[in-house]
Parts: structure tokens; sequence; C-alpha cells
């Protein structure tokens, strides 16, 4: 009976995993990767040489991160506001078909994406750190970095979210990229100005430059409070909303 339950769990979950697999196998596959790749470990070097020498490693490391929110941030957002509104088509034929399930392909692409994201983010972020110690003073204790790293995959993880679910809402992906795009960078720019700093990525990052070397201030887990929040409410209105939705 235990085998049979077991097998069933397996067969339940084996069109989510497939679905998670061929979506990073065709992400990993692309030039855009590559390009990311090459050219985030490039500026992390370049950033780590040309420092000056009074520079310490936690004033690098974080201007190392901030590249994730203010540039590739764009490039996070083309790849996940697209990723349900460019495979319309091929998923209604597969729903059609009964062999896709509608949650198991909203919920594979949240989690292909944030994996995807983080794979990026993990690979460029252990370059900087792995340099800046070598070559630089060492002035922040091991948790405090890990901490500064995790507040700002939050971050990132908040917007591939997002990303996915406005490619959820909306059908055309031009219009759901503007529209991340633009809401964005009016959290990085705009909401400091309205008094809504703890809901903007920019102040999440001047804030942890104090983190990094141990000090808080408290608004930081506000943020992440708050982020993590919008996280759990966009994939559960996205998994009621594709449930309904007429393909």
């Amino acid at each position: 009976m235990a085998f049979l339950e077991q097998l069933n769990l397996k067969e339940r979950v084996m069109p989510f995993l497939a679905i998670v697999e061929a979506d990073l196998g065709n992400l990993f596959k692309t030039r855009i990767t590559y390009g990311w790749l090459i050219v985030g470990v490039f500026l992390q070097v370049i950033r780590v040489l040309s420092a000056p020498p009074i520079f310490g490693t936690s004033l690098i490391i974080v201007q190392g991160l901030s590249d994730f929110i203010f540039i590739w941030s764009m490039l996070i957002i083309g790849i996940t506001a697209s990723a349900v509104s460019s495979e319309t088509g091929e998923l209604a034929d597969s729903i059609m078909s009964k062999s896709v399930k509608r949650y198991d392909y909203i919920l594979a692409k949240f989690s292909s994406r944030v994996t995807y994201v983080m794979t990026i983010y993990g690979a460029i972020t252990v370059v900087l750190v792995v340099i800046a110690l070598r070559m630089m003073d060492n002035n922040h204790e091991v948790h405090e970095l890990i901490v500064t790293i995790l507040f700002v995959a939050l971050a990132l993880i908040m917007l591939t979210v997002i990303g996915v679910t406005l490619s959820t809402l909306v059908s055309n992906s031009v219009i759901s990229i503007i529209s991340l795009l633009i809401l964005w960078y009016a959290m990085l720019f705009l909401f400091p100005i309205l008094d809504l700093g703890f809901l903007a990525p920019s102040d999440l990052m001047i804030q942890l430059q104090d983190v990094i070397q141990g000090v808080w201030s408290g608004e930081e887990w506000k943020t992440s409070a708050v982020y993590s929040s919008i996280i759990i409410i966009s994939i559960a209105l996205s998994a009621v909303y594709f449930n309904m939705k007429d393909l």
C-alpha cells in the first residue's frame, strides 16, 4: 500500500518536474545566459581590481550585489515577464490534451524562473566574494555577509515572482515587460520620495552597507517581511487566476 502511494505521488509530480527541467534547459542554453555570466563576472573582477586600497570587502561586495538590483534586473524582467504569455498557444494544446495540469504548469514556471535567477546570482556572487576576500581587507563577519546576500536574493525572488505573475495576468509579453519595468524602477526611485522606502530595493541596498558591518536599524526586517508577503500573495493569485483562465 505504501509502495502504491509513493508510486502515485511520483506520477503526480512527474509533469511538474518535467516542465521545470525543460524550462531550465531552454534557459541555460540561451546566449543571454552565457553573456550574462561573462559580463557579470567581468564587471565584478574589474570592480575589485580598480577599488581604492582604503575600501574594505563590505563596501565592494554591497556595490557588486547592487548590480543585480539596478542593472541585471532589466534582464530578469525580460526573462520572467514573458514566461507564460510567450507560450500561450503551446500551453493551450497541452492542457486541452490533458497532458499538463494547470497548477503543475504555473508552479513549474515559478520554480524554474526562480531557480534560474538564483543560479546566475549565486555564480556571480561567489566570484565577487572570493576575489574580494583574496585581494582586500576583510571588515565583516561571515554571518553578516550571508545575511546580506540573502536579503538581495529575496528582492530578486520577489521581482521574479512578480514577473511571472504579470505574465500570467497579461497575455501580451511586451505589455507585461513594460509594466514591470515601470513598476520596478518606480520602486527603486519613486517610492523613497513618497516615504515608501521600506518597499524600495534601492533603500535596502543602502541599509545593507550597514548590515554587512553588523549595524542593524530594524527597517530591513520590515522590508523582508513585505517582500515575503508579496511573493506568497503573487504565487497564490497566479495559481487561482491561471486555474480559472480561458486559454
